[in-house]
């Protein structure tokens, strides 16, 4: 399965969601709770609460941004990046002060930087489970070196007792090993925080913790 099919099976599926569920939490994955909890976990990549800039891959409706903003980040530069118009659009009515870009990882400024990059449930679909695992090494190798501190990525995880037939599940440890094979041995995974899902925050260099 080639990038290009991934990202029609994207956008023919989240609109399917979105002619269900409407601009809401369900179009993208999930409810309110799981979605907050997937958020926290993500914001532990960062090592402030203020002045940094971040990328969010496949940035929906942008809800990890209002999730920024209600939990005292302040001064983040935001951008986000969505292959799908009826997000953006979306998106572009209810922040219209936000940079969003519409396109892929091929349509970024070569140029461009941040300090960190997340992606948030984009790496669900496919047709095999290697081919996603591919997928997200090739997005981020791309992504790479783009980053000056480092990145959080989510997986479903195969260790989930609710499996659907459409997602697809990854084995944490798989991902662990390609992560610090192609980017940095600086790297944290958390399965704690839900039954389905798994965390990796990876740095590219070594971090003072808080």
């Amino acid at each position: 399965m080639n990038q290009k099919e991934i990202y029609e099976l994207y956008l023919k599926t989240h609109n399917k969601m979105i002619e269900a569920n409407g601009f809401t939490e369900k179009s993208l994955w999930g409810s309110t709770q799981s979605q907050q909890l997937r958020f926290l976990i993500l914001s532990r990549l960062f090592r402030s609460k203020k002045d940094f800039s971040i990328l969010d891959v496949g940035c929906g409706l942008c809800d990890f941004y209002v999730y920024l903003q209600n939990n005292g980040y302040e001064n983040i530069s935001y951008t986000g990046l969505e292959i799908n118009p009826l997000f953006v659009k979306e998106v572009s009515m209810r922040h219209p002060s936000l940079r969003i870009i519409e396109g892929s990882v091929d349509d970024l400024a070569a140029e461009s930087r941040w300090d960190y990059v997340i992606a948030s449930g984009i790496y669900n679909l496919g047709t095999s489970v290697e081919s996603t695992e591919d997928f997200f090494i090739q997005q981020f190798e791309k992504l790479f070196p783009k980053i000056d501190v480092g990145f959080a990525v989510n997986f479903l995880s195969a260790f989930s007792k609710n499996k659907d037939d459409v997602s697809m599940y990854h084995q944490p440890s798989v991902i662990l090993e390609k992560s610090m094979l192609h980017f940095s041995p600086h790297t944290q995974l958390y399965h704690d925080y839900l039954p389905h899902d798994f965390t990796l925050l990876v740095y590219k260099n070594q971090q003072q913790y808080l």
